[in-house]
C-alpha cells in the first residue's frame, strides 16, 4: 500500500473473497487511500464446471439441493467496479454484490434446461461424494472445509439478494437465465 500511495494512487478498489477481514484488507484501510470494497457472493461463471456434462450426458452432478445462493453475474462485478474506480462517493463503501435471485442447484439445472430448451437432469451426490470429487480436483482440506460450510451452514450474506448492483450501476442485476444465454456455447458445444 505504500508503494501504491508513493506512485500516486488515491483509489483503491478491492475485490474480496473472504467473509472476514484480513490483514490485507486492514493494510487498505489504514492506507489513507480512498478504498472501495466488492464483495460477490458466487460468480455465476462457477456453473461453467458443470458445462462438460450438461453438453456430453444432459447432467449435473451436484451436492447439497437446499444450498441457496444469490449468484452474481461477472459482469456485473465489472460494472461495479469500473463504477467505483470512475465516479465519487464510493469510499468507504462496502458493496456486497448479488444477483436477483437465489437458486438452489436443482434450480439453477431447471434455468439450464429452459436456456437450452433440452432436458438437463440433477443427480444429487452426496456428501461424501462431494468431498471426493472436490479434493480429485486438486482442493486442500481447508478448501474443502470451506465449500462444505458455505453449502451446509451458508451465511446469509450467501442467499440474501440485495440491490446493489442497481444501486450502483442505475440498472438491475443480470439474471441466472442472461448468464446462460449468454455462455450456450460452453453448454452446447
Amino acid at each position: 500500500m505504500e508503494l501504491a500511495r508513493t506512485a500516486g494512487t488515491r483509489e483503491v478498489t478491492v475485490l474480496r473473497g473472504d467473509l472476514e477481514e484480513t490483514g490485507f484488507d486492514r493494510a487498505v484501510k489504514e492506507s489513507g487511500l480512498e478504498w472501495t470494497d466488492l464483495m460477490p457472493v458466487e460468480f455465476m461463471s462457477n456453473t461453467l464446471e458443470w458445462a462438460d456434462s450438461v453438453r456430453d450426458e444432459g447432467v449435473v452432478r451436484e451436492g447439497f439441493p437446499d444450498a441457496k445462493s444469490a449468484m452474481v453475474h461477472d459482469a456485473d462485478v465489472a460494472d461495479v467496479a469500473a463504477a467505483a474506480l470512475t465516479g465519487e462517493g464510493h469510499a468507504g463503501e462496502q458493496y456486497r454484490l448479488t444477483g436477483p435471485q437465489a437458486l438452489t442447484p436443482p434450480e439453477k439445472v431447471r434455468v439450464i434446461s429452459e436456456v437450452l430448451d433440452r432436458e438437463v437432469r440433477y443427480v444429487e451426490l452426496s456428501r461424501e461424494e462431494m468431498v471426493e470429487h472436490w479434493h480429485g480436483q486438486g482442493f486442500g482440506d481447508s478448501d474443502v472445509a470451506f465449500f462444505l460450510r458455505m453449502r451446509t451452514d451458508t451465511p446469509a450474506a450467501g442467499y440474501t439478494v440485495l440491490p446493489t448492483v442497481e444501486k450502483v450501476t442505475g440498472r438491475p442485476a443480470r439474471t441466472f437465465a442472461q448468464w446462460v444465454r449468454e455462455n450456450t456455447a460452453a453448454f452446447t458445444g
